[in-house]
């Protein structure tokens, strides 16, 4: 099984797996609280799973980006995506700590966690290297989760000032959240089913 098969095994996985979470996990209100409360349930096992199959698509599509196409855009893509199956894998291995608590009462493993999360942004700006190299097949997947993320940060940015930074029943984010994390795990799927299909090797 090639590199890029198991890439979109994966997002596809990962995808699934989130969605029946929201099933078997009701205590967890999408509306507010994050994915990453469902690996604190009796189901998180099944959320480290989640993380890992989003962390092994992006470290996938990026060793296959690195060694098969020869542009330095891509590579540097390749490599942003491979920093960023890092933070999946992290977030996988380190539970985060409840959404309500407290800066001072955070543990390692929450801290490490969160510390991780932001390692998402890595796949966030792959994308514009990697577009670069592909020009217009990837063009609006990329415009549609470049507007995604930018949304999150401001509607994140408007609610949080007002609730001290805590995310709260008053923050309305979790949907965005959710609508980012899964279309990266499409761009992912996407970005494969394109280097699949025209067989962009060197």
């Amino acid at each position: 099984m090639n590199k890029l098969t198991v890439t979109k095994i994966s997002a596809i996985g990962f995808v699934v797996l989130l969605v029946i979470l929201h099933f078997i996990n009701t205590s967890v209100n999408p509306i507010w609280q994050p994915i990453s409360e469902y690996a604190l349930g009796n189901a998180g096992w099944l959320m480290q799973i989640v993380f890992f199959l989003l962390g092994i698509s992006f470290l996938t599509l990026g060793l296959y980006l690195i060694k098969y196409l020869p542009k330095i855009g891509s590579k540097i893509g390749g490599v942003l995506l491979v920093i960023a199956s890092l933070g999946n894998f992290l977030a996988g291995i380190f539970n985060t700590d409840p959404v309500d608590t407290l800066p001072e009462y955070m543990t390692m493993s929450g801290q490490i966690h969160n510390a991780a999360a932001g390692l998402l942004g890595f796949m966030i700006l792959a994308t514009v290297f990697i577009t670069y190299q592909f020009r217009k097949n990837m063009f609006v997947f990329t415009i549609i989760l470049w507007g995604l993320e930018v949304a999150l940060i401001i509607v994140m940015g408007v609610y949080l000032s007002e609730t001290n930074g805590m995310i709260t029943p008053e923050t309305p984010i979790g949907w965005l959240g959710r609508i980012v994390i899964v279309f990266c795990a499409i761009w992912v799927w996407s970005c494969a089913h394109y280097l699949q299909k025209s067989n962009f090797k060197n």
